[in-house]
């Protein structure tokens, strides 16, 4: 017991001197790993209330974009809305998605290359960014603006889009009267391709060649 009771007044005579050289750190330590725990909370609370905004925000612009009658004013509005508050964001590129959509509807082409070329060069998600560049090469195609299509293809695409990607470059081979390779293409996209809807499209396009 002695031994024992000597061990403690040894341990506490020894915290007590590591306390006083130490202790003022070891407060700060403790303080500033706190406030960080706060701050990181706080953090992501606000992260979540950020998304769940934005959620509502998307919401409200699909609903005015499928609407059986488009409201293309209160697409707009909710888009620029979107981009303003959520710059850089997925949802700010959907919104960019959701005006070009518009734009090619209206014939706007100039307007949709631009809006679809934003996604295409920095978008916030690999798959917006290859979603954008196909429908921009789709809108450079109406445009025949064949060079600036060509560019883009010359991206490469992964498995998920490259069935789409062929595809175009067979219409752009078309559109240089390039028949051989579009032939090659449209074969290609058919080989790639795994939506049966999209394999007839180029199916007939196939077809539509050879005829």
């Amino acid at each position: 017991m002695a031994d024992y009771m000597r061990d403690e007044d040894e341990q506490a005579e020894l915290l007590k001197e590591w306390w006083q050289k130490n202790g003022t750190a070891a407060i700060i330590t403790v303080v500033l790993a706190v406030a960080a725990l706060i701050g990181w909370r706080e953090w992501q609370g606000h992260q979540g209330e950020q998304s769940s905004e934005a959620s509502k925000q998307y919401q409200v612009m699909v609903e005015a974009l499928t609407a059986q009658q488009v409201d293309e004013a209160a697409v707009n509005k909710q888009a620029e809305a979107l981009k303003d508050d959520f710059p850089g964001s997925a949802y700010a590129d959907y919104a960019s998605l959701a005006q070009a959509r518009l734009a090619v509807q209206a014939g706007e082409y100039d307007k949709a290359a631009s809006l679809l070329q934003g996604v295409a060069d920095d978008g916030a998600t690999d798959a917006l960014t290859y979603t954008a560049r196909l429908r921009l090469v789709r809108v450079l195609l109406q445009q025949q603006a064949y060079d600036k299509a060509a560019a883009e293809l010359d991206h490469s695409f992964p498995a998920a889009f490259n069935g789409m990607a062929l595809e175009l470059r067979g219409d752009l081979a078309k559109a240089r009267d390039d028949q051989q390779a579009a032939t090659e293409a449209y074969t290609q996209a058919l080989e790639t391709l795994q939506d049966n809807g999209e394999k007839d499209r180029v199916q007939m396009k196939l077809d539509d060649l050879k005829s």
